[in-house]
């Protein structure tokens, strides 16, 4: 009789002991998961919060390209074009510039950076060769981070290029200029050649001035 009772107080604190065993692997795993989807949470929240621009202005040079992180953002814009023509037809002002300086600031939790930029042939608008004018675009570089849009980088000092342009009417930038498309009416010249904006359409790729149809 004492043996048997002496079996059942075993079993008992067996399962107790296995109760235990299963509520503390529980636990551990409600813990783990709980730290697991909080680290998840605040890696989320970190990436989030690459994009709340602070207020420190920055001027780019290309050195930075070596250690700076990229952020891309991606949008619909409000005019496309699928060909020189209609870019030809939409511009206000189409030119080749050489960037003299370009500056990054924030306006309103979004990075803009404008340049100047020394106008060296006009092709079409009321502006004149050797003026400079002010160009406004999305994006720019701001405390080691560069901020793209699909994938488009803004003016650097130095760089020339052919612009597609209209006036800029807005709170941003005054008496500036923007892009035709955002990025699609910006053709960079390097070496000879120019590079089309990244994403275009395939009427807007060209690698020469004559592609433009600027005569």
């Amino acid at each position: 009789m004492d043996d048997m009772s002496s079996c059942k107080k075993e079993m008992g604190r067996t399962k107790n002991e296995m109760k235990n065993n299963r509520q503390f692997i529980l636990s551990t795993l409600i813990v783990g998961f709980l730290f697991g989807g909080g680290y998840l949470f605040l890696d989320s929240y970190k990436i989030q919060t690459i994009r709340a621009y602070d207020q420190t202005s920055h001027k780019p040079a290309k050195s930075d390209k070596q250690t700076i992180k990229k952020v891309d953002v991606s949008g619909e814009v409000v005019e496309d074009f699928d060909s020189i023509q209609k870019l030809n037809e939409s511009a206000e002002v189409i030119a080749k510039v050489e960037i003299n300086v370009s500056e990054s600031f924030q306006y309103k939790n979004v990075v803009f950076t404008l340049s100047d930029a020394k106008v060296k042939q006009v092709y079409k608008g009321d502006v004149e060769p050797e003026n400079v004018i002010k160009i406004l675009e999305t994006g720019g570089y701001k405390d080691g981070t560069e901020y793209t849009f699909e994938g488009n980088e803004v003016f650097e000092t130095g760089e020339k290029a052919y612009v597609y342009l209209e006036k800029y009417e807005g709170p941003v930038a005054k008496d500036a200029y923007v892009i035709k498309g955002v990025y699609q009416g910006k053709f960079l010249e390097e070496e000879g050649e120019l590079q089309s904006p990244n994403g275009v359409a395939k009427g807007l790729q060209v690698n020469n001035e004559s592609q433009l149809q600027l005569d």
